[in-house]
């Protein structure tokens, strides 16, 4: 097993889009949760802690040449391919530092209106997980908002023991990280055929889970040395201490409680007025086993007139696969539901004639009167992957995008670029 700090690096991180950390994504959410975000109107700079590849970056920076782009990560390999592709694109908005975050704290002096992180907290130690913080009290600018994944209890939990043979039979056996692995996952197999996880059915299902993904991801994912999930109300207090309050999840849909919670349970949580003890219950409920917070420092709480003002001027497009119409099928984290058509078959018509905002499709009949119910379904269909928020006077140059274009085709990466939107959608 070869490693840095507890990391592994003989491989290559398999490339990732998230929708979830791109700043138009992030900026929209704000407003759905009641706060004034950063203007994506004016310039803005945007950091990504362990950016690997960089692809995230290279669409935001591509898509939006307003932003200033920053991307960190440790691993020369993996901004070797970062930096080729920006150069390829001919993209000034974006720079690669290649460092760990204990060394890029002490050294910045840039100021951020976006600090993000997906799939880095729940894996590195906790000087550089002290470090993150740091960067959020020292570098985050008023009203900048951090996205922050990480793995968590108790969906996570079962994982524990699975991870912890991976990772001890990888120290004994030779060959490459994913060589290791591979020899790790047959053990826990012939564990399973022998009857050793009977009566466990989560741990078998989750084991089954992993024998489906791909190696050099499961490698970076299972035999990093500090592997664990967290407690989210233990983040959220960690983050406060740093000066950044939590505003919601990046998921729309775990903003939802009504949608997001079995129905038996949501008597029982109205009940609860400790944030800690809701958040708790929320995840006990849902047995998350992944949070996707969003934080903001000194957060502008608006007025419900604020938020509406705010909303209205935000224009929604239709994603290319999205239904022509209602009922809508949702597969959600706890079970699958059906969009009434009365409700989304007026929206779905709006948008695929043009984009409209927020404003425009309150004055449909169907909305009258019914702000609630409109953002509960422009957010179900945003989670969905079927509507996006339409990025206002984009000036992307179309020259580079047609350049990341041809490098996401080269890279084999399943994601298809939605300029407008600046953003990308995944494709089967």
């Amino acid at each position: 097993m070869s490693n840095s700090a507890g990391y592994v690096q003989d491989v290559s991180y398999p490339a990732h889009f998230h929708r979830e950390i791109q700043p138009l994504w992030l900026a929209t959410l704000t407003r759905f949760l009641g706060s004034a975000p950063p203007d994506l109107n004016r310039p803005y700079s945007y950091c990504e802690l362990g950016c690997g590849v960089g692809i995230n970056l290279l669409v935001a920076a591509a898509t939006d040449p307003q932003g200033q782009f920053v991307g960190v990560d440790f691993n020369g390999r993996h901004l070797a391919v970062a930096r080729d592709a920006a150069a390829f694109m001919g993209l000034a908005n974006i720079r690669f530092m290649q460092a760990d975050f204990r060394s890029f704290a002490r050294d910045n002096s840039l100021h951020f209106d976006f600090i993000v992180s997906h799939g880095v907290w729940s894996w590195i130690s906790a000087a550089q997980q002290q470090a993150i913080l740091q960067l959020v009290h020292q570098s985050l600018k008023p009203r900048g908002l951090c996205y922050l994944h990480y793995m968590c209890h108790p969906g996570a939990t079962q994982m524990l023991p699975l991870q912890k043979l991976l990772i001890e039979a990888a120290r004994e056996l030779p060959g490459s990280s994913e060589q290791q692995l591979q020899a790790g996952l047959e053990l826990l197999s012939q564990m399973d055929a022998a009857g050793a996880f009977h009566d466990q059915p989560r741990l078998r299902a989750g084991l089954q889970t992993l024998q489906q993904q791909n190696l050099a991801y499961l490698a970076h994912d299972l035999l990093a040395e500090h592997w664990r999930p967290q407690h989210s109300v233990d983040m959220h207090r960690l983050l406060g201490q740093a000066g950044a309050v939590q505003l919601g999840s990046a998921d729309p849909f775990e903003n939802l409680e009504a949608m997001s919670i079995p129905g038996n349970l949501q008597p029982l949580l109205a009940r609860q007025s400790s944030p800690a003890v809701r958040e708790t219950f929320k995840d006990l409920a849902r047995h998350q086993h992944q949070r996707r917070d969003l934080f903001q420092r000194d957060p502008v709480r608006l007025s419900p007139a604020e938020q509406l003002a705010g909303m209205d001027a935000v224009r929604f497009q239709r994603l290319p696969d999205a239904p022509a119409a209602g009922p809508v099928p949702f597969a959600t984290p706890i079970g699958d539901i059906q969009g009434p058509a009365q409700i989304f078959t007026p929206l779905l018509a709006a948008l695929a004639k043009d984009p409209a905002s927020f404003g425009e499709l309150r004055r449909l009949p169907a909305f009258t009167g019914q702000l609630g119910m409109l953002s509960q379904a422009l957010q179900m269909l945003i989670w969905g992957g079927h509507v996006h928020p339409l990025r206002e006077g984009s000036a992307a140059n179309a020259g580079q995008i047609d350049k990341l274009n041809q490098w996401i085709d080269r890279q084999r990466l399943a994601i298809q670029l939605v300029p407008a939107c600046a953003t990308a959608v995944t494709t089967p």
